[in-house]
This record gives structure tokens, sequence and C-alpha cells, in this order.
């Protein structure tokens, strides 16, 4: 039997009561079965709220993204009022898509045969409209979906009967209450950027530690290694948490009087179930939102966004912004390597099981317990309604 060496530094960690050092993976077939991803697209994506983005993106009204919840289109847009609403980005007349990308649209004209629809998607525009029955064309509005803000993040829902966001959310209140994250200024986004991996591959390599120090020794590895891995409250069904903190030598500069003392060198890694993600800290958040394309890849919406007392306090607040943004894209690239190489691994399609480590990958485990839930739940309520007792 060979003898196992750590090759860096490590320490012994205390398990909750329960926790055990035998955590299975998932499965190889969970990244690339056609059929795997078809279930996760009915169940999460049509049956959840699906984070989209950011609030800050679309500040003013008119201002519109696009996104993906599962496989169907929306068009997320700031109001008059100033409220969000979400729409299903098709026209009503051939299903053309309407709009592309991000902009700003005081109406929506669909570039097909120009039928018009207000920012709320009423339609209040039809050419030639003597071709169409008059009663038929009347008081038509695009698809409205149910749409939330919480802690400045936008989210979306197939279906209108789901508890809040903030209720969902409640208790990470307790956990990053005094960031203040739904003031911090959305300054950066990359709306397309294709991944070579299944959406949960991306998920899972977020919010575990174990490889920071290894995987990103040009970007975070140094500031937040693994050893000062901390891992947060366990068993809220709707998010997980945990924490690196940074080294003595690199905690930053902080100016949110709120924080404590541990929150100024805390940076939390937050999986936001099902699709989101988040890293805070005291300064600036670094989020994603993944829209699945197909079993082996995916598309991450993510940004920078930053707080607005390192804005108004820091010497240069600009240069810190370009400074933090090229560490977090060199991050990216390191991530992505990583992310493609288990999709390609995967592909294999071997029965032996892989192994999480506990408790720096226990997070893996709560998102894949969020997901089995989700099935479970869907699958019996369609079985019910297709055999009613």
């Amino acid at each position: 039997m060979p003898i196992l060496e750590d090759a860096f530094p490590h320490r012994d960690y205390d398990l909750p009561e329960g926790v055990e050092r035998h955590i299975d993976a998932a499965p190889q077939s969970a990244y690339t079965d056609p059929n795997g991803l078809a279930a996760e697209l009915r169940a999460v994506f049509e049956n959840d709220w699906v984070m989209v983005g950011r609030a800050g993106l679309i500040p003013d009204p008119g201002d519109y993204f696009c996104a993906m919840v599962g496989a169907k289109p929306v068009i997320v847009m700031r109001q008059q009022d100033g409220s969000i609403s979400a729409m299903g980005n098709f026209c009503l007349h051939r299903y053309a898509r309407l709009l592309e990308g991000s902009g700003t649209a005081k109406r929506i004209v669909c570039p097909y045969h120009h039928w018009t629809y207000q920012m709320n998607g009423d339609l209040i525009g039809v050419p030639d409209r003597m071709g169409f029955e008059r009663t038929a064309i009347a008081d038509r509005t695009l698809d409205r979906l149910a749409c939330e803000v919480a802690f400045g993040f936008v989210y979306v829902s197939l279906r209108d009967d789901l508890p809040p966001m903030a209720e969902r959310l409640s208790g990470l209140r307790p956990l990053i209450g005094n960031f203040g994250l739904e003031a911090y200024e959305d300054r950066h986004v990359v709306h397309e950027e294709l991944w070579n991996g299944n959406w949960k591959l991306l998920i899972e390599n977020f919010i575990e530690s174990y490889h920071t120090t290894y995987t990103h020794p040009r970007s975070i590895g140094p500031s937040n290694p693994t050893h000062l891995a901390e891992f947060g409250p366990l068993g809220d069904p709707n998010f997980a948490i945990h924490s690196n903190s940074y080294r003595d030598e690199d905690v930053p500069e902080i100016f949110n009087p709120r924080l404590t003392e541990a929150e100024k060198r805390r940076f939390y890694v937050i999986s936001l179930f099902p699709n989101g993600l988040a890293a805070v800290d005291a300064n600036f958040v670094w989020w994603m939102a993944l829209e699945p394309l197909g079993v082996g890849r995916t598309n991450a919406r993510w940004g920078l966004s930053y707080a607005p007392e390192t804005m108004a306090g820091h010497a240069d607040a600009e240069a810190f912004c370009t400074a933090i943004r090229e560490v977090i894209e060199t991050a990216t690239e390191e991530d992505k390597e990583m992310v493609e190489r288990v999709q390609n691994g995967a592909a294999y399609g071997s029965h032996t099981t892989g192994l999480l480590h506990a408790p720096l990958e226990m997070n893996i485990r709560e998102f894949n317990d969020y997901l089995a839930r989700k099935i479970a739940e869907v699958t019996a309520r369609t079985i019910h309604e297709v055999r009613p007792e």
C-alpha cells in the first residue's frame, strides 16, 4: 500500500455532528447525460427562481438585458416606474426573438415585421393592421414572468406561486447583511462567456476552496490560500456558504464601518441555489449567473460590483477596480481550464465514484442535495397530475 503524502500544509477540521469524512461525489454521468440535463431544466429552471444578473445593470427606464431561463429566452427591463420586469423574448406574431444582448429601448420593436410593444410588453403597433381580425390583436401582451430583486440580484421564475426571494434568502441576512450588497455599484459585466463544461461543474468549482491554492497561483491563491478556508453554517435549503480569510499581509483597506473585524478579513463564497454564485468581500462582490446551453456548454454572465464606501473612500477607486478586474479575469481563465478538464475526464464514463473533501467540498454536497430535492419534488408532482388520486 503506497503512503499518501501531503504536498502542502494542512490542518485538521472538526466536522459538525452527523457529517462524516466519506462523502461521495456525483457520478461522471451527471455531467454528460443529456437526459439528466433535461430533468434539471424541467425541475430547476422551469420550477424555481433563477438568477439572471444584477439590478444595477439596468439603472434607467428602458434599460434591458436578455437572458435564458433554462431553454426560454427572456427580456429583463427597467420600467418607467423604476421597477424591473421580465417578459418572454418572442414576438406574438411569428415568434421572432425581439431583443438581443443589452441596451436601452423605449419601445420593443420586432425586427421581422415591426410589431411594436411598450416597455411593459403591451402590444401597441401592428403594421398594415387591416390584414388582421381586430379583436384577435386587441389587448395582447408579452408573457409576463415573476421577477424579484434580493441582495441586489435579479431573479426570474416561470412560476408565480413561489415564496418571495427575500423570504427564501432570509438566512443570509445575519451572515452578510452588514456588507449592504443591495447598494454595491455594478461597474463591470460580461453577458456572454462560454465555458466548455456542464453548468453544475461551474458551481462546484466556485463553491469549494480545496482547489484555491493549487488552481489559482497567479490570482487569488496566494492571498486566500486553501488552508485559511472556513466552512460556514450548513443545512439551509436555499444556499450554501463558506469563507476564505485573507492572509494578514493581504487584508485590504476597509471603508465600510458596519463590518466586524472578522468580516473585514473574510472572503465569503456563496452558492445561491440553483444557478447563482457570489464571492463577497468588504470592497467588492464577484458574481455569476449560469445559463446551461447543452450538457457540456454553459454561458456564465458574470460581473464585479463595488461597495459604495470603497468607491467614495479609496484614494484611487478606478485603479482599484481595474486591479480587481484583472485578478478576477485571471482567476476565471484558471477556472475555465479546470472545468473543461473535468468535463473531458467525465467523458470516460467510469462507474468509480469520486470523493469530496470534508469540509472543504461539503458545499458541493449541499448543492447536490438541493438538486435531488427539486427533481424528486417535480417528479412526484408530475406523477400525481398524470395519475390523480
